[in-house]
């Protein structure tokens, strides 16, 4: 009786507020690893009382209403037929798309008109917009200015670089910031970007973005990443030029790395180049290419490698760093973005300059030739996780008192 009673005291607290999330990359069912961060982030703010809904352009898997993880999934189509749409399909997201296709840049503008109307259709009754990356800030924006509705946006990688690099990005990017009542980007380097676009101080906030570390973990087993000679590298994220999987190709061309096998996780336009680049290289036998896998089959591939590798040229605070120093395991990555500030160099990652292959080589010959200090690393790693309070819990506490703040000043 009493757990029932208990049951129904939860179904009936009133909810916090009402949060509509904006983004052009989301999961569109539960094994999608797309965006897959922002579901985990929405996941534990609903915990936190809040109601959430969030409007995404498809990807192709459906259109209209979906529950996903106790979520209200909303996606739109922007062009006809829909089996042409192109422009937020595949890896890489909406920049690769536009790079590669002339389609997909003719779609850009129907599928930003069509983003507006659903926005500001679906923000009815919602309290505050939260929108992630700065094409989606655009609509949150644009949506504040016709309904008032309080905005937060989040910057998340490229499209804080081009406010920096760009003109034209640059103006977008004041106006968006201007109409925010908080921005909340993803890493330091961002974070003074932002600032030196003239945001104060007080609309600013750094969150501490999380990893889920019940589903990445270290393995129970004693000796998983003891057997035998081979070194096990793998490297998680989508295939296109910035992630740099070229470099780590062209590093493992060498006769002290003969004992490591290759595990790539991820898809995109420049597979084909890879896998030519490997035949070239006669690498062909050492990359297991697994295509995209769903989180948990991520998280079971971490618990069974020795070292993750991300070469990127441009991140912004890339999940999979995380997720690698909860599962244990030492990182191989750049200085780039928001990953010096998730790291301790030398301590729990190695860091090298993007597109030295000699210095990512040297890195690799260290960590494959001295299994100990893998295992110091791995350790630290998780350590340094477990201290620093680096969970989507965290994350949604903070942003349970920016959603608070704003509520209660709703015109500051």
């Amino acid at each position: 009786m009493q757990s029932n009673a208990t049951e129904n005291l939860t179904k009936t607290e009133p909810v916090k507020a009402k949060v509509l999330v904006l983004t052009t990359s989301y999961p569109s069912h539960e094994e999608d690893p797309s965006g897959v961060f922002i579901a985990k982030l929405l996941a534990a703010i609903r915990r936190r009382g809040y109601s959430v809904k969030v409007v995404a352009p498809s990807d192709g898997t459906f259109y209209g209403h979906r529950n996903i993880g106790g979520i209200e999934t909303v996606r739109f189509g922007y062009f006809w037929p829909r089996s042409l749409e192109r422009l937020t399909r595949g890896a890489g997201g909406i920049p690769e798309n536009m790079n590669h296709s002339l389609l997909a840049r003719l779609q850009l503008f129907p599928m930003m008109i069509g983003f507006f109307f659903v926005s500001v259709a679906q923000s009815r009754g919602a309290d505050i917009v939260y929108a992630n990356w700065l094409g989606a800030g655009i609509i949150g924006a644009l949506v504040n200015l016709f309904t008032r509705k309080p905005l937060v946006v989040s910057f998340r990688g490229d499209d804080g670089y081009l406010a920096r690099d760009r003109f034209i990005w640059r103006t977008l990017t004041k106006w968006v910031v201007g109409r925010a009542s908080m921005v909340a980007p993803v890493s330091g380097e961002l974070l003074a970007i932002i600032k030196a676009l003239g945001v104060p101080e007080e609309k600013c906030h750094l969150p501490r973005f999380g990893v889920d570390t019940d589903m990445f973990h270290p393995s129970d087993a004693k000796s998983d990443r003891e057997r035998g000679p081979e070194v096990r590298l793998l490297f998680v994220g989508s295939l296109i030029a910035r992630k740099g999987l070229h470099d780590l190709l062209e590093a493992l061309d060498d006769t002290a790395l003969e004992n490591v096998r290759l595990t790539v996780v991820g898809e995109g336009l420049y597979g084909p180049q890879l896998i030519n680049m490997c035949e070239k290289l006669g690498l062909e036998s050492r990359p297991d290419w697994k295509g995209i896998l769903p989180p948990v089959q991520v998280a079971a591939l971490m618990r069974i490698s020795d070292i993750l590798c991300l070469p990127s040229y441009m991140e912004g605070r890339p999940n999979a760093v995380n997720e690698a120093m909860a599962s244990g395991l030492p990182v191989i990555t750049t200085r780039v973005g928001g990953i010096p500030d998730m790291v301790e160099e030398n301590k729990t990652a190695l860091l090298f300059k993007a597109g030295d292959v000699q210095q990512l080589r040297q890195c690799l010959i260290q960590l494959v030739s001295h299994p100990e200090l893998r295992q110091t690393m791995g350790a630290a790693g998780r350590e340094f996780l477990v201290n620093t309070g680096v969970s989507w819990d965290s994350t949604a506490e903070e942003f349970d008192s920016i959603f608070n703040d704003i509520i209660a000043n709703p015109h500051a």
